[in-house]
């Protein structure tokens, strides 16, 4: 392990921009191999989560599991 990298560093998701993520159609979209496909939200920067989803991440992990399914149904990232 590289000694400059922090334990949650690598745990943590790589950011993509939001047009990367959003699924506009029904067909399979082509997503990068490192992107969680049940968690397209967690991949976002905390500035563009905010303004796709009125909130920051911990708001939103508070919400019930239906809540953020119907929140990112809406946002195009379900």
């Amino acid at each position: 392990m590289d000694r400059g990298v922090s334990m949650p560093n690598l745990l943590e998701p790589k950011v993509y921009p939001y047009e990367v993520l959003a699924v506009t159609n029904r067909e399979r979209t082509k997503l990068p191999k490192d992107v969680d496909r049940t968690r397209l939200e967690s991949h976002l920067s905390p500035g563009s989560f905010f303004k796709i989803f009125g909130m920051n991440i911990q708001a939103f992990d508070r919400l019930p599991l239906w809540k953020q399914n119907d929140m990112k149904k809406k946002a195009n990232l379900f």
